[in-house]
């Protein structure tokens, strides 16, 4: 019996709970900040995802939001791995973080 596809965001989900290890690693990549405001019940739930995976609600938001984006980013056909995403991975790295000199992560 076929089953229904697993989302990233079911996976992250689905690791937090078996794994305390959740936390994510980030690979070598600097990070960005982006504020984001959440209704009530977003918010609401939010909270108990963070509880759920043993992090910080900011910690919990990057992680799905991250997952979310990768998933949408996946489903619009932009190119997600090979050299065609390395390429523009760096050219992205090199003007938003010019500072960092560590090359990207190839995972």
């Amino acid at each position: 019996m076929p089953t229904k596809p697993t989302t990233r965001v079911q996976a992250l989900v689905r690791h937090a709970l078996e794994e305390n290890a959740a936390r994510g690693h980030q690979g070598d990549l600097p990070e960005g900040k982006v504020t984001v405001r959440l209704g009530a019940v977003d918010y609401f739930w939010l909270d108990g995802l963070a509880e759920l995976m043993d992090a910080s609600r900011t910690r919990t938001a990057a992680m799905l939001l991250s997952a979310a984006i990768r998933d949408a980013a996946h489903t619009a056909g932009l190119p997600t791995e090979g050299d065609e995403f390395k390429a523009r991975l760096k050219a992205f790295l090199d003007t938003e973080f010019p500072q960092e000199t560590t090359p990207p992560n190839s995972s």
